[in-house]
C-alpha cells in the first residue's frame, strides 16, 4: 500500500510541476505563434485545413477542430473580417455556401505551412519519427485519461 501511495505521490508531483511547466511552454510557443501571423490558432487552422482541402465545409471543420458549427461560424466570420476567406453560395446548391482563402488567406496560409514545416523539420532532428509518434500516441491517451476522469 506504502508503494501505491509513493506511484500516486510521483504522478501527483509530475503533474504538477513537470506537465504544468510543459503545457505552459507550448501554450506559449502557440501565442507567439498567433502573435506572429495576428490571428488565434483556431483561425490559423481553419486556413489550414481550406489550404490544404478547398471543398471542406463548416461540419468537417468543427469535427477535426472538437468544436461546435458555431464556434467554427464565429471564427469564419472573423477571418471573413480580417479579409483572409470569403464565402459565395454553391452554385449547385443554393442552400450550402462555398468557403475559400483570398489572396491574402492563401499567402498567410502558405507562411503558416512554411513556418509548421520548419518546427517539424526541428523536432525531427532532436526526437526522430519513431519517438515523436510515440509522444503523440502517448499525449493523446493521456489527454482522453484525464478527460474520463470524473471531478468531485
Amino acid at each position: 500500500m506504502d508503494n501505491q501511495k509513493e506511484e500516486q505521490k510521483l504522478v501527483v508531483d509530475m503533474m504538477t510541476e513537470g506537465y504544468l511547466s510543459s503545457f505552459r511552454q507550448i501554450e506559449k510557443v502557440l501565442g507567439r505563434v498567433s502573435t506572429t501571423f495576428g490571428i488565434g490558432w483556431s483561425g490559423l487552422s481553419i486556413l489550414n485545413q481550406l489550404a490544404t482541402n478547398p471543398n471542406v465545409n463548416v461540419s468537417d471543420m468543427a469535427a477535426k477542430n472538437h468544436v461546435t458549427k458555431g464556434a467554427i461560424s464565429i471564427q469564419i466570420s472573423e477571418l471573413m473580417k480580417d479579409g483572409l476567406i470569403e464565402m459565395a453560395e454553391d452554385p449547385n446548391d443554393r442552400r450550402h455556401h462555398i468557403i475559400k482563402l483570398t489572396k491574402k488567406g492563401q499567402k498567410m496560409a502558405d507562411r503558416e505551412v512554411a513556418q509548421a514545416k520548419a518546427m517539424a523539420a526541428k523536432v525531427l532532428n532532436n526526437m526522430g519519427e519513431a519517438e515523436m509518434m510515440r509522444l503523440h500516441t502517448d499525449f493523446a491517451a493521456f489527454a482522453h485519461l484525464l478527460e474520463d476522469t470524473k471531478l468531485e
